[in-house]
């Protein structure tokens, strides 16, 4: 009899072992299986949002080269086209000579530093004109002094964020603000630049659109570094005259790529033509002669690699940069996640390469870890089991049976507050593996109620976190209204619920009358703030439950939710007449202070997507500003 029951214990211990290590071999595969798809979810999520932040940040960095490149071409064109200005053969001798080697060079002072007539010091300024071009035109030698002046006069207040500032000539001639280099006088006599890939894409015959240039990246014999270049070309009368220009040095992409980023992978930019921008490693020697890097020169099969799956999935969806501002691109090839984003002034690529062997990784630690704490909550059940069994404790091994389970399936508040029975009360192991349940459950459960506290308290900061993360991201940095994305994100929704039958909304698109003869007038400082003026004035008047947005640049646009196009008219009348009475100065205008126009649309079932109802509102704009301005288009 007692063989037969040791026979039964070790058929019971067998079976449940076998049953526990197939349960925990399935926990384990599943743990995996979830942690995997949960972290690849979330590192694209995060990586999406951290390339669409790093797009924001570095498209700063364009807009500010073409707005300083912008300001000297126009300063550049007023001392050009003024008869009052003059430049002598002295002025021009005075700063320039010419060396042995047959090249014409700015003096060497003019880089180390010299007072002007006016008192203030002038620096960092030097010259190169090749040994191939004479510089016996007086036009060619003024445009060469002014050049100087204006480089000495704004080239310091350029230098905060940019490397130099330099003007190029298509007669094979530049003049550069570098305080770090002097270019100039070190160029090679016969560098025929204006035949060179950089300057070359300015001309007219290389450019006829006249278009800003970003280059590719290429290697600056002179200075001795790989740049990146933003150039102007600068007309007057179809003639070329001059292309001021902002150099970025490969080293401060690169830190810029290593800033900021996620702890695995790599990033690089790349033009959308197949050049080289900037990655994290610099290109070799033997890459520095061959002028601008394209993939086919840059010796790195895993870039080529990720170029042409992105280019396979932007041939298959041509739009989704524009629609989402990133897209994710799975590079099987490379075992690797490609987040794109699309930098507006350049049209280049940021890429984020993330190896999706960072996803494995942390799905295999997490599965390991649920393996582990599988197999320890094994053995130490088998273990009190077996001891229970052997001294045949029935009755209490049934009511532990009973508690592990309910353990099991984490009903802990039933064994902390005694609604299963525990033989406590015995004086011996299985009364204090009973009263260790107890505990046990009483300190879970009371583990858990602090846990979800803690959980829900987390949350709920997260939660208000987000959200604030989430209206900044929606706000115009300069007015303080919703922006563009905003007003794209609440006009689907408005659509949406229109589409379904439940609600309808009207759209306001308003734009300052004559801005652009307002900010040549008054300044972009005083356009700023009559904007500013303007907007507020638009939020004040509007409905509590309707909502301002900057459109884009000088346009404004207000949704308005549960109205009709006769109400929605009214509001924008009401717009037009507040904001001219707050009675900006504008002298140029026929009304003599900044008025706006408008164009109202509401929702119909013949406008039945966000396109056709901004272009219904559009074409009333339109014709308000056709009929005299100042006023609501029919």
């Amino acid at each position: 009899m007692i063989h037969r029951t040791r026979s039964l214990m070790r058929d019971v211990l067998v079976r449940t072992l076998a049953v526990g290590i197939v349960v925990t071999i399935v926990l384990s595969a599943a743990a995996y299986l979830t942690t995997y798809t949960r972290r690849t979810r979330e590192t694209l999520s995060v990586l999406r949002q951290l390339v669409s932040e790093r797009v924001e940040r570095e498209t700063a960095i364009f807009s500010l080269a073409r707005d300083n490149l912008n300001v000297f071409r126009d300063a550049f064109l007023r001392l050009y086209l003024d008869d009052r200005v003059s430049v002598s053969d002295a002025d021009f001798d005075r700063l320039y000579i010419r060396g042995d080697d047959g090249a014409v060079r700015m003096r060497r002072k003019f880089f180390d530093g010299v007072y002007d007539t006016s008192g203030h010091f002038r620096y960092g300024v030097s010259s190169f004109i090749g040994n191939n071009q004479p510089v016996d035109d007086a036009d060619f030698r003024r445009r060469l002094v002014l050049s100087y002046r204006l480089l000495s006069q704004l080239g310091p207040g350029f230098q905060t964020r940019f490397a130099n500032t330099h003007v190029s000539f298509p007669e094979n001639a530049i003049t550069l603000f570098w305080p770090d280099v002097p270019w100039g006088l070190q160029a090679r006599a016969d560098l025929p630049m204006n035949e060179l890939g950089v300057i070359a894409a300015t001309l007219q015959d290389r450019n006829p659109e006249r278009e800003p240039v970003w280059t590719g990246l290429y290697f600056d014999d002179t200075a001795d570094e790989w740049m990146i270049t933003y150039e102007v070309p600068v007309d007057h009368d179809g003639r070329h005259l001059i292309n001021p220009s902002h150099d970025v040095p490969l080293t401060d992409l690169m830190t810029r790529l290593r800033s900021g980023r996620a702890r695995a992978g790599y990033a690089f930019l790349m033009r959308e033509d197949g050049y080289l921008v900037a990655r994290p490693t610099p290109p070799s020697e033997d890459q520095k002669w061959v002028g601008q890097l394209s993939f086919d020169e840059i010796g790195d099969p895993a870039i080529v690699r990720s170029y042409e799956a992105i280019r396979s999935a932007l041939n298959d969806h041509p739009a989704a940069l524009e629609n989402d501002g990133t897209i994710v691109v799975d590079n099987a090839e490379d075992d690797a996640y490609l987040t794109v984003g699309r930098l507006e002034g350049p049209d280049w690529w940021f890429v984020d390469v993330y190896p999706k062997s960072e996803i494995r990784a942390a799905a295999h630690r997490a599965a390991l870890e649920r393996l582990g704490e599988s197999v320890i909550l094994l053995v130490v059940l088998m273990l009190v089991f077996f001891v229970l069994v052997r001294r045949r404790a029935a009755r209490p091994l049934a009511q532990l049976r009973t508690a592990a389970e309910y353990l099991g399936e984490a009903r802990f508040a039933e064994v902390a507050h005694g609604d299963v029975p525990l033989p406590r009360d015995l004086d011996n192991e299985i009364g204090l593996t009973a009263r260790r349940f107890y505990e046990m459950s009483a300190r879970i459960l009371d583990a858990n109620r602090e846990m979800e506290r803690v959980v829900e308290e987390r949350t709920r900061e997260l939660l208000t976190a987000n959200e604030a993360l989430r209206e900044l991201s929606i706000l115009d940095g300069l007015t303080g209204i919703h922006n563009r994305r905003a007003f794209d994100r609440d006009l689907s929704a408005l659509v949406r619920e229109a589409v379904a039958g439940t609600g309808s909304f009207g759209l306001i698109m308003i734009d300052l009358d004559q801005f652009k003869l307002f900010n040549d007038s008054h300044g972009h400082q005083e356009g700023d703030e009559a904007l500013v003026r303007v907007s507020t004035r638009v939020a004040e008047v509007i409905r509590r439950e309707d909502r301002v947005y900057r459109y884009g640049g000088e346009e404004l646009a207000v949704l308005c939710p549960d109205t009709d196009l006769t109400a929605t008219t009214a509001t924008a009348e009401r717009i037009v007449r507040q904001v001219s009475t707050l009675e900006v100065p504008f002298p140029e205008s026929v009304h003599g202070v900044v008025t706006v126009s408008a164009g109202a649309a509401a929702w119909t079932g013949e406008l039945s997507t966000p396109g056709e109802i901004v272009k219904s509102a559009d074409t009333r704009l339109y014709a308000a500003k056709q009929a005299g301005r100042n006023r609501v288009g029919g």
